[in-house]
């Protein structure tokens, strides 16, 4: 009988924070033991048999956040368990890899970071599913999978207890630090996460949406109700420096927020932070209203101020950067349970 390793946080873990179960696998375990991702997920929910949402995670991979910040760690496939089991139809979805190409980098300009940054340089990059891996799903503007009691959402980022509709968001560089037993900070999304997931960018197959909106628009477009849409849920964060550092980065390359990047309140703060250019015509008035009622005003964005150095913005992102209320540095190691699977 061979073994798979996996991570987990269980349901009340963080101090009561975290509401479900959570699952992380490491592709190298699962190419290592032999297996497919979905012969993988049926292990861990044969062994596991409670309620969880699954994500097997390449840490060599890149993908792409909401708002257009590529990090150095893709979902390469993502599950919802329960009793046991995975719904034949819809409890699992692999993620479609998107091949290199100019054509690409001219036509998503975000993605310019994948060859102006030296770690992410052929890598390969996985966002959401394309519409012939969805199937026998239709193309919605969610990738999604349902098993019993939980839906993983937007390839793997926002899990649900669909019964008791409890949910937790886990943000880009939370699944990092999960990855890689660091920190995370966990505590309420609050009003700015909930409007920022709305600022998405132009992509083909993206995690959420398949080149429904671009940089300077609103995927929520629901006014002052963007930001109570999921105000409420937990959230697994990564440090807000780290969020700063790398959306530095992406600033670095020469792109542009409301132009290139999705203009999420994090990454217009810490632009206007960093005296970086942003492209205030090209910002809706629609996303201007969900901003403005964050507190994020074109006024203050465009007031004269002094830049700060690079080094500044990451040492006081906590004050720069807005989301997240009742937050809490949890390491990973005090939060996970280092499991296996038998198969």
């Amino acid at each position: 009988m061979a073994t798979l390793k996996y991570k987990l946080i269980p349901q009340g873990a963080a101090e009561g924070r975290v509401p479900i179960n959570l699952i992380f696998v490491d592709k190298k375990d699962v190419v290592n033991a032999g297996i497919t991702y979905r012969q993988a997920c049926e292990a861990i929910a044969k062994n596991f048999k409670e309620p969880a949402a699954i994500d097997i995670i390449d840490m060599d991979a890149i993908t792409v956040t909401s708002d257009g910040i590529v990090v150095d760690y893709a979902v390469v496939a993502f599950a919802s368990i329960d009793y046991g089991m995975i719904n034949r139809d819809f409890g699992f979805l692999s993620v479609s890899e998107q091949p290199y190409s100019e054509k690409l980098l001219e036509e998503e300009p975000h993605m310019k970071q994948w060859d102006a940054i030296d770690a992410y340089r052929g890598k390969r990059l996985f966002r959401g599913p394309n519409f012939e891996d969805r199937w026998p799903r239709v193309p919605h503007n969610e990738t999604q999978t349902i098993t019993g009691r939980i839906a993983n959402n937007n390839t793997g980022s926002e899990m649900m207890n669909v019964v008791d509709m409890t949910e937790i968001l886990v943000p880009a560089f939370g699944a990092i630090e999960i990855m890689k037993n660091g920190e995370v900070l966990i505590g309420v999304a609050g009003p700015e996460i909930s409007v920022g997931i709305g600022m998405v960018v132009f992509e083909t197959y993206g995690r959420i949406f398949n080149r429904s909106y671009g940089a300077g628009k609103t995927a929520h477009n629901s006014g002052l109700y963007a930001k109570t849409v999921k105000s409420d849920y937990p959230a697994i964060a990564g440090r807000k420096s780290t969020l700063a550092a790398y959306t530095i980065q992406a600033l670095e390359c020469g792109l542009i927020p409301g132009k290139d990047l999705g203009c999420s309140p994090a990454v217009l703060s810490i632009a206007k932070a960093i005296g970086a250019p942003i492209a205030f015509d090209n910002i809706e008035e629609r996303a201007w209203i969900e901003l403005e009622s964050v507190g994020i005003h074109r006024k203050d964005l465009e007031a004269p101020s002094t830049p700060l150095s690079k080094e500044e913005v990451i040492a006081h992102a906590d004050e720069i950067v807005p989301g997240i209320s009742d937050g809490k540095l949890f390491k990973v190691a005090d939060i996970v349970k280092e499991c296996e699977a038998e198969f």
